[in-house]
């Protein structure tokens, strides 16, 4: 039986999430193929929690000592959200190990978690885009100049930041300042970005060697102004309703432009990509390399709709990685 890491954590603010995905996927996985273990990644390393114990992991090899055996990992399921995960940084590692993952490879990871460089591999391939600025944290730069380009509502975002952290949805000229200080807390990269007003909306995609599946659509529909930080992990707040309630048209068009969005950027795995439908036309908003896996996720739900589990969905994964 292979030996599956599950890595987890992080040091973003992303981090409790994360670990809320590390531990669906470690318990979805079938325990009568793998080996099993939920690795927890920080600042310090890389650590097995057994109990109360607390095992480091040889970053050398991708081993530990567990009670005086030796245990080689051949299998990494990467469940980080942000750093280093969405990056790339931890995928780098794995390849000088020659150790199979789940995710986009450093090139792929790196780019889709960059939102400007994202946007930009995708300009002049048919794919909608949003009108955006993008500014360097402390260089000097014209509010009147920005809102020309992107009007007003706009969003600003950090380049690179997930789940809405350092989020502003901007109406007055006058607020912009402050939106891109908050923004600059998570990256010295900022986004201003033109507001769409429409139905937002997200899909799931994966692909292996023998099969595509590009997942229904979702319907995000929030009480909020927009789908913030608070939105997205309060159910109170949010309904995700999938199928989404779009047109046949709309719906097929979110699904093309997902699945040629993957190919575009060369994507592994199960990836997530979100969009707002304005007057039937989906606009790209962003690529989520490693999506939220907790049980209430986008991506577990779509999962669910089509009648597959999670334990099946993470073995096509895996052993895709094998062939």
């Amino acid at each position: 039986m292979r030996n599956i890491a599950v890595l987890a954590g992080g040091y973003t603010s992303e981090r409790h999430i994360s670990l809320n995905s590390g531990n669906q996927i470690y318990n979805s996985l079938d325990k009568t193929l793998y080996n099993c273990f939920l690795i927890e990644v920080n600042s310090d390393g890389l650590f097995y929690l057994f109990g109360e114990e607390r095992y480091k992991v040889n970053m050398n090899d991708f081993t530990i000592n567990f009670s005086g055996k030796i245990i080689k990992f051949d299998y990494a399921y990467i469940a980080l959200h942000g750093s280093p995960g969405e990056d790339g940084k931890i995928q780098g590692w794995l390849d000088v190990l020659n150790i199979p993952y789940s995710a986009c490879n450093v090139f792929a990871s790196s780019v889709t978690f960059n939102k400007n460089a994202c946007k930009k591999m995708l300009e002049n391939t048919g794919v909608n885009l949003a009108k955006s600025v993008t500014l360097l944290n402390g260089e000097i730069f014209s509010v009147e100049q920005v809102i020309e380009q992107t009007g007003l509502p706009c969003f600003v975002k950090p380049n690179t930041a997930g789940s809405s952290y350092g989020v502003t949805k901007v109406y007055e000229k006058d607020q912009l300042i402050d939106a891109v200080n908050l923004a600059a807390q998570e990256d010295n990269v900022v986004m201003v970005e033109e507001f769409i007003e429409g139905t937002e909306v997200s899909c799931g995609v994966l692909k292996t060697s023998e099969m595509e599946l590009v997942f229904p659509v979702t319907e995000i529909s929030t009480v909020n102004d927009y789908f913030d930080t608070q939105a997205k992990y309060d159910p109170t707040l949010t309904e995700e309703i999938t199928p989404a309630r779009i047109t046949e048209k709309e719906t097929m068009l979110v699904q093309k432009f997902s699945s040629k969005i993957y190919d575009l950027l060369s994507c592994k795995g199960i990836v997530r990509i979100d969009y707002i439908i304005r007057k039937g036309k989906p606009y790209f908003l962003e690529l989520n390399s490693i999506p939220g896996m907790s049980a209430e996720s986008i991506v577990p739900k779509q999962i669910r709709t089509i009648g597959k589990s999670m334990e099946e969905i993470l073995s096509l994964v895996i052993e895709d990685s094998f062939k």
